[in-house]
């Protein structure tokens, strides 16, 4: 399960193109594939071990705890059964600070720790603008509040959260990346301040890119969410064994577009 073999995702801009229009300001030709080409391995790089990570692995299980519970009638007491504690009337803010608690604060204090919990926070939160029968306030307590995540506790519910966590994690990693390439590459800082400039000017286009990227991860979350919460919870070996073939499809969809002319 989840092993099958996919061919290359189509995007809507590839991502030498995509880095080539940021480099496009500059009249005189700056290394700009390189800086492409560094950027890609050095996020594939680092997807070779973020498995490991505990900030990555406590992150992930709060969105498997998290998605499970929604499919029961009190997904407050479930939460509360696994250790994570939700107010009587939740709101969102109060889902992204029971998930802030769950990681330690000298791994949360993290560069890379912060990386996670922001992608975990931002996916949650637009999970649900996209399923929430109704706008509820942030700030705003409601008894309601669990009754706009019922669809989270199944297999199409959860496949989809996933895929946004794996998109706003590689688009933060891509960015990052990308910054420090463009730094060590360009020769004078005023071509590096020019770049970080075009960089946020396409912030839009890195973050598409990167969920297109993710999307090699959403079939086979759903299976595997379906196969490890039907009894219980997964345990640790379990979480992990999952990011790792989730990062590995990452890597491979990363080094193809690497390749992609």
């Amino acid at each position: 399960m989840g092993h099958e073999r996919v061919g290359f995702l189509p995007k809507t801009k590839k991502w030498n193109d995509l880095v080539g229009q940021m480099g496009s300001v500059y009249s005189s030709g700056l290394p700009v594939a390189s800086v492409a080409a560094q950027t890609l391995q050095n996020v594939r790089k680092r997807y070779e071990t973020l498995f490991r990570d505990d900030t990555v692995k406590t992150v992930f299980a709060f969105l498997v705890v998290f998605s499970r519970a929604c499919r029961f009638p009190d997904p407050r007491n479930q939460l509360q059964d696994s250790g994570i504690p939700i107010p009587d009337q939740p709101t969102l803010l109060s889902v992204v600070k029971a998930l802030r608690e769950q990681v330690p604060t000298h791994e949360s204090a993290s560069e890379y720790g912060q990386l996670a919990l922001a992608a975990a926070a931002d996916a949650i939160g637009q999970w649900h603008k996209q399923h929430a029968t109704t706008q509820m306030p942030l700030f705003q307590p409601s008894s309601e509040f669990f009754e706009s995540w019922r669809d989270l506790g199944n297999g199409a519910g959860f496949c989809e959260l996933a895929r946004l966590y794996f998109g706003k994690l590689t688009e933060r990693y891509l960015n990052y990346f990308l910054d420090r390439a463009a730094s060590a590459t360009f020769p004078n800082i005023q071509q590096r301040e020019q770049f970080q400039r075009e960089i946020h000017s396409h912030v839009d286009d890195v973050s598409k890119h990167a969920f297109e990227t993710a999307k090699i991860t959403q079939s086979f979350a759903a299976g595997w969410f379906n196969a490890h919460t039907r009894e219980g919870l997964p345990d640790a070996k379990e979480i992990e064994g999952f990011l790792a073939i989730a990062f590995g499809k990452l890597r491979d969809e990363l080094r193809r577009e690497g390749e992609a002319k």
